[in-house]
């Protein structure tokens, strides 16, 4: 599998430094590079891993709950299980940072498999997958919840779109993004 995957729509480029493999499941460390004024995911929570993040070159801004924290280079913040957060560059120049996450979850397939989408052209213009299944997976796999949308609204509907397209076989297709099951 690739080190680096792109995202086609933002243009974030994300290397797996350590995966879960590579880490026996304990964390998955991640290298991001963000382009000048990009934004991260919609403010978000994940009930099953933390979120560390240190910014290694540029400067970035993570959002914990209602406040922003402006990162610089060597700075870390920790989004701690349950807590809203976001990040985003408010700067005209790159900002590169790592993300570490405890414990790992399936986030590296998520990623691979929703920026797989976008290269095969199964994204809409937003860079979200076409198939509802497709989005209820990746979201189900990175343990996103989206804030403002009640939460138990969306583990339901998910759980449910996933248990159906698993059961359907929807998606063997997605097992080239992973290099096997996920």
């Amino acid at each position: 599998m690739e080190q680096m995957v792109t995202n086609r729509v933002t243009g974030e480029q994300i290397t797996f430094l350590e995966t879960a493999k590579d880490t026996r499941g304990e964390y998955l460390l991640i290298e991001v590079a963000l382009p000048p004024r990009g934004k991260g995911p919609p403010l978000h929570i994940h009930d099953r891993f933390e979120e560390e993040f240190e910014v290694i070159s540029g400067k970035l801004t993570v959002t914990l709950g209602k406040t922003k924290h402006l990162l610089e280079v060597g700075d870390r913040r920790i989004a701690p299980i349950r807590t809203p957060h976001t990040f985003t560059n408010n700067h005209d120049i790159p900002v590169v940072f790592r993300v570490r996450l405890t414990p790992p979850s399936n986030f590296e397939q998520s990623v691979r498999i929703h920026y797989g989408l976008m290269d095969d052209g199964l994204t809409d213009e937003k860079g979200n997958p076409k198939s509802l299944a497709y989005s209820a997976l990746v979201l189900t796999l990175q343990n996103t919840l989206i804030v403002g949308i009640p939460l138990w609204l969306q583990r339901y509907f998910f759980g449910l779109i996933v248990k159906r397209a698993r059961k359907k076989g929807a998606y063997a297709v997605l097992e080239k993004y992973t290099g096997g099951e996920f």
